[in-house]
Protein backbone atom coordinates (compact mmCIF):
# COMPACT_ATOMS: atom_id res chain seq x y z
CA UNK A 1 0.00 0.00 0.00
CA UNK A 2 1.34 3.43 -0.93
CA UNK A 3 1.76 6.20 1.62
CA UNK A 4 0.20 9.65 1.64
CA UNK A 5 1.45 12.28 4.10
CA UNK A 6 -0.67 15.28 5.04
CA UNK A 7 1.10 18.16 6.75
CA UNK A 8 -1.65 20.06 8.53
CA UNK A 9 -4.53 17.81 9.60
CA UNK A 10 -7.03 20.53 10.42
CA UNK A 11 -10.47 21.17 8.97
CA UNK A 12 -9.45 20.29 5.41
CA UNK A 13 -6.52 17.95 6.04
CA UNK A 14 -8.41 15.67 8.43
CA UNK A 15 -11.31 15.30 6.00
CA UNK A 16 -8.87 14.50 3.19
CA UNK A 17 -7.10 11.95 5.39
CA UNK A 18 -10.36 10.13 6.09
CA UNK A 19 -11.06 9.96 2.36
CA UNK A 20 -7.59 8.70 1.48
CA UNK A 21 -7.23 6.06 4.20
CA UNK A 22 -9.33 3.65 2.11
CA UNK A 23 -6.50 3.40 -0.42
CA UNK A 24 -3.37 4.67 1.35
CA UNK A 25 -1.43 4.42 4.55
CA UNK A 26 -2.00 7.99 5.74
CA UNK A 27 0.47 9.90 7.90
CA UNK A 28 -0.60 13.24 9.33
CA UNK A 29 1.26 15.97 11.17
CA UNK A 30 -0.07 17.34 14.46
CA UNK A 31 1.08 20.58 16.10
CA UNK A 32 0.61 19.13 19.59
CA UNK A 33 -0.37 15.77 21.08
CA UNK A 34 -3.96 16.62 22.05
CA UNK A 35 -5.55 14.78 19.11
CA UNK A 36 -3.02 11.95 18.83
CA UNK A 37 -5.26 9.19 20.25
CA UNK A 38 -8.25 10.39 18.26
CA UNK A 39 -6.28 10.24 15.01
CA UNK A 40 -4.88 6.81 15.80
CA UNK A 41 -8.43 5.60 16.48
CA UNK A 42 -9.38 6.93 13.04
CA UNK A 43 -6.76 4.66 11.46
CA UNK A 44 -4.24 7.44 10.81
CA UNK A 45 -0.57 7.72 11.80
CA UNK A 46 0.05 11.06 13.57
CA UNK A 47 3.47 12.68 14.00
CA UNK A 48 4.31 15.81 15.96
CA UNK A 49 5.53 18.71 13.79
CA UNK A 50 5.70 22.39 14.66
CA UNK A 51 8.10 25.34 14.54
CA UNK A 52 9.96 24.06 17.60
CA UNK A 53 10.00 20.36 16.73
CA UNK A 54 11.12 18.90 13.40
CA UNK A 55 12.16 15.50 14.79
CA UNK A 56 9.50 13.60 12.83
CA UNK A 57 9.86 15.46 9.55
CA UNK A 58 12.04 12.84 7.90
CA UNK A 59 9.53 10.11 8.78
CA UNK A 60 6.62 12.21 7.52
CA UNK A 61 8.41 12.81 4.22
CA UNK A 62 9.18 9.14 3.74
CA UNK A 63 6.09 8.92 1.58
CA UNK A 64 4.81 8.49 -1.96
CA UNK A 65 2.64 11.61 -1.91
CA UNK A 66 2.78 14.79 0.15
CA UNK A 67 0.00 17.34 0.82
CA UNK A 68 1.08 20.58 2.53
CA UNK A 69 -1.73 22.60 4.06
CA UNK A 70 -0.76 25.13 6.71
CA UNK A 71 -2.62 28.43 7.33
CA UNK A 72 0.10 31.15 7.32
CA UNK A 73 -1.61 32.97 10.20
CA UNK A 74 -0.86 30.11 12.60
CA UNK A 75 2.93 30.59 12.43
CA UNK A 76 5.47 32.97 13.89
CA UNK A 77 7.63 32.57 10.77
CA UNK A 78 5.68 30.79 8.05
CA UNK A 79 8.35 31.10 5.36
CA UNK A 80 11.09 29.75 7.60
CA UNK A 81 8.87 26.78 8.47
CA UNK A 82 8.28 26.03 4.78
CA UNK A 83 11.99 26.34 4.06
CA UNK A 84 12.73 23.62 6.61
CA UNK A 85 10.12 21.33 5.09
CA UNK A 86 11.34 21.84 1.54
CA UNK A 87 14.95 21.20 2.55
CA UNK A 88 13.80 17.65 3.29
CA UNK A 89 11.51 17.51 0.23
CA UNK A 90 14.51 18.22 -2.01
CA UNK A 91 16.27 15.13 -0.64
CA UNK A 92 13.23 12.86 -0.83
CA UNK A 93 11.80 10.60 -3.52
CA UNK A 94 8.21 11.79 -3.26
CA UNK A 95 6.14 11.12 -6.40
CA UNK A 96 3.95 14.21 -6.13
CA UNK A 97 3.88 17.23 -3.84
CA UNK A 98 0.65 19.22 -3.33
CA UNK A 99 0.64 22.69 -1.80
CA UNK A 100 -2.47 24.54 -0.63
CA UNK A 101 -2.25 28.24 -1.43
CA UNK A 102 -4.93 30.92 -1.52
CA UNK A 103 -6.56 33.27 -4.00
CA UNK A 104 -5.43 36.06 -1.67
CA UNK A 105 -2.29 35.89 -3.80
CA UNK A 106 -4.26 37.94 -6.35
CA UNK A 107 -4.84 41.71 -6.15
CA UNK A 108 -8.00 43.28 -4.79
CA UNK A 109 -9.04 44.62 -8.17
CA UNK A 110 -11.97 44.30 -10.57
CA UNK A 111 -10.49 41.50 -12.63
CA UNK A 112 -11.17 37.99 -13.87
CA UNK A 113 -8.41 36.26 -11.93
CA UNK A 114 -6.69 33.46 -13.82
CA UNK A 115 -3.61 31.42 -12.99
CA UNK A 116 -1.44 33.12 -15.62
CA UNK A 117 -2.06 36.62 -14.27
CA UNK A 118 1.14 38.53 -13.60
CA UNK A 119 0.83 39.42 -9.92
CA UNK A 120 2.29 42.72 -8.77
CA UNK A 121 0.15 43.71 -5.78
CA UNK A 122 -1.17 40.65 -3.94
CA UNK A 123 -3.69 40.97 -1.13
CA UNK A 124 -1.40 38.74 0.95
CA UNK A 125 2.32 39.28 0.53
CA UNK A 126 2.90 36.26 2.79
CA UNK A 127 0.97 33.94 0.44
CA UNK A 128 2.76 35.42 -2.57
CA UNK A 129 6.19 34.89 -0.99
CA UNK A 130 5.28 31.35 0.03
CA UNK A 131 4.35 30.40 -3.52
CA UNK A 132 7.57 31.89 -4.86
CA UNK A 133 9.45 29.81 -2.33
CA UNK A 134 7.80 26.47 -3.16
CA UNK A 135 6.70 26.69 -6.79
CA UNK A 136 9.74 25.06 -8.40
CA UNK A 137 9.70 22.19 -5.91
CA UNK A 138 5.94 21.56 -5.96
CA UNK A 139 3.96 19.55 -8.51
CA UNK A 140 0.46 20.86 -7.79
CA UNK A 141 -0.48 24.21 -6.25
CA UNK A 142 -4.14 24.78 -5.45
CA UNK A 143 -5.11 28.43 -5.05
CA UNK A 144 -8.25 27.99 -2.98
CA UNK A 145 -11.03 30.51 -2.71
CA UNK A 146 -12.93 30.93 0.56
CA UNK A 147 -13.40 27.45 2.04
CA UNK A 148 -17.03 26.70 2.82
CA UNK A 149 -19.01 23.65 3.87
CA UNK A 150 -20.28 21.70 6.86
CA UNK A 151 -19.80 23.90 9.96
CA UNK A 152 -18.41 26.80 7.91
CA UNK A 153 -21.51 28.68 6.83
CA UNK A 154 -21.09 31.84 4.80
CA UNK A 155 -22.60 34.87 6.55
CA UNK A 156 -23.04 33.32 9.99
CA UNK A 157 -20.14 35.33 11.41
CA UNK A 158 -21.96 38.50 10.33
CA UNK A 159 -25.25 37.60 12.03
CA UNK A 160 -26.78 40.90 13.19
CA UNK A 161 -23.65 42.81 12.10
CA UNK A 162 -23.22 45.49 9.46
CA UNK A 163 -21.91 44.38 6.07
CA UNK A 164 -20.86 47.26 3.85
CA UNK A 165 -20.02 45.19 0.77
CA UNK A 166 -23.20 43.24 0.15
CA UNK A 167 -23.02 43.72 -3.61
CA UNK A 168 -19.57 42.14 -3.88
CA UNK A 169 -19.43 38.85 -5.77
CA UNK A 170 -18.35 35.83 -3.71
CA UNK A 171 -15.53 33.43 -4.52
CA UNK A 172 -16.09 30.23 -2.58
CA UNK A 173 -15.15 26.58 -2.90
CA UNK A 174 -16.78 23.71 -1.04
CA UNK A 175 -14.43 21.53 1.01
CA UNK A 176 -15.46 18.32 -0.77
CA UNK A 177 -14.47 19.83 -4.11
CA UNK A 178 -10.91 20.43 -2.87
CA UNK A 179 -10.70 16.79 -1.85
CA UNK A 180 -12.17 15.76 -5.21
CA UNK A 181 -9.63 17.96 -7.06
CA UNK A 182 -6.78 16.35 -5.10
CA UNK A 183 -7.91 12.87 -6.14
CA UNK A 184 -8.50 14.05 -9.72
CA UNK A 185 -5.01 15.47 -10.15
CA UNK A 186 -3.54 12.40 -8.49
CA UNK A 187 -5.36 9.89 -10.71
CA UNK A 188 -4.67 11.86 -13.87
CA UNK A 189 -1.05 12.65 -12.92
CA UNK A 190 -1.54 16.39 -13.45
CA UNK A 191 0.87 19.13 -12.50
CA UNK A 192 0.55 22.91 -12.36
CA UNK A 193 -1.22 25.76 -10.60
CA UNK A 194 -5.00 25.56 -10.37
CA UNK A 195 -7.58 27.98 -8.96
CA UNK A 196 -10.27 26.14 -7.05
CA UNK A 197 -13.47 28.19 -7.04
CA UNK A 198 -17.13 27.43 -7.63
CA UNK A 199 -18.19 28.60 -11.12
CA UNK A 200 -21.12 30.67 -9.83
CA UNK A 201 -20.52 34.02 -8.13
CA UNK A 202 -23.68 35.39 -6.48
CA UNK A 203 -23.45 38.45 -4.25
CA UNK A 204 -22.63 38.32 -0.55
CA UNK A 205 -26.09 39.65 0.19
CA UNK A 206 -27.76 36.83 -1.75
CA UNK A 207 -25.68 34.15 -0.04
CA UNK A 208 -25.86 35.59 3.48
CA UNK A 209 -29.63 36.14 3.38
CA UNK A 210 -30.23 32.68 1.97
CA UNK A 211 -28.12 31.10 4.72
CA UNK A 212 -29.71 33.19 7.47
CA UNK A 213 -33.09 31.84 6.42
CA UNK A 214 -31.88 28.25 6.00
CA UNK A 215 -29.85 28.02 9.22
CA UNK A 216 -31.90 30.34 11.39
CA UNK A 217 -29.43 33.05 12.32
CA UNK A 218 -30.14 36.78 12.42
CA UNK A 219 -29.76 38.49 9.08
CA UNK A 220 -26.77 40.76 8.61
CA UNK A 221 -27.45 44.47 8.10
CA UNK A 222 -26.46 45.56 4.62
CA UNK A 223 -25.22 49.12 4.16
CA UNK A 224 -23.53 49.57 0.81
CA UNK A 225 -21.22 52.37 1.89
CA UNK A 226 -18.36 51.50 -0.41
CA UNK A 227 -17.91 50.64 -4.04
CA UNK A 228 -17.59 46.89 -4.56
CA UNK A 229 -14.95 45.61 -6.92
CA UNK A 230 -15.98 42.90 -9.37
CA UNK A 231 -13.23 40.50 -8.37
CA UNK A 232 -13.95 37.08 -9.90
CA UNK A 233 -11.76 34.02 -9.44
CA UNK A 234 -11.80 31.81 -12.53
CA UNK A 235 -11.69 28.16 -11.46
CA UNK A 236 -12.22 26.71 -14.93
CA UNK A 237 -8.65 25.65 -15.81
CA UNK A 238 -9.04 22.33 -14.01
CA UNK A 239 -12.51 21.89 -15.54
CA UNK A 240 -11.03 22.04 -19.03
CA UNK A 241 -9.02 18.95 -18.07
CA UNK A 242 -12.18 17.03 -17.19
CA UNK A 243 -12.86 17.99 -13.55
CA UNK A 244 -16.38 18.90 -12.47
CA UNK A 245 -17.33 20.76 -9.31
CA UNK A 246 -19.91 18.87 -7.26
CA UNK A 247 -20.89 22.19 -5.65
CA UNK A 248 -20.88 24.81 -8.45
CA UNK A 249 -23.25 27.34 -6.83
CA UNK A 250 -22.74 28.86 -3.34
CA UNK A 251 -26.50 29.46 -3.14
CA UNK A 252 -26.93 25.67 -3.07
CA UNK A 253 -24.09 24.78 -0.71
Amino acid sequence: MKTFSILGAGWLGFALANELKKDFLVKVSIKDEKKEKELINEGLSPYLLNEENYNNLEELLDTDYLFINFPPSKFKNYLSFLERIYEFVAKSKINKVFFISSTSIYPNESLLLKEDLQINNPISKKVFDAERLVEEKTDVIFRCSGLIGYNRIAGQYFSGKVVDSGNARVNYVYRDDIIKATLFTLRNDLCGIFNLCAPSHPTKKEVYLRNAKKYGFEEPIFENKKECKKRIVDGSKIERLGFRYDYPNPLEF
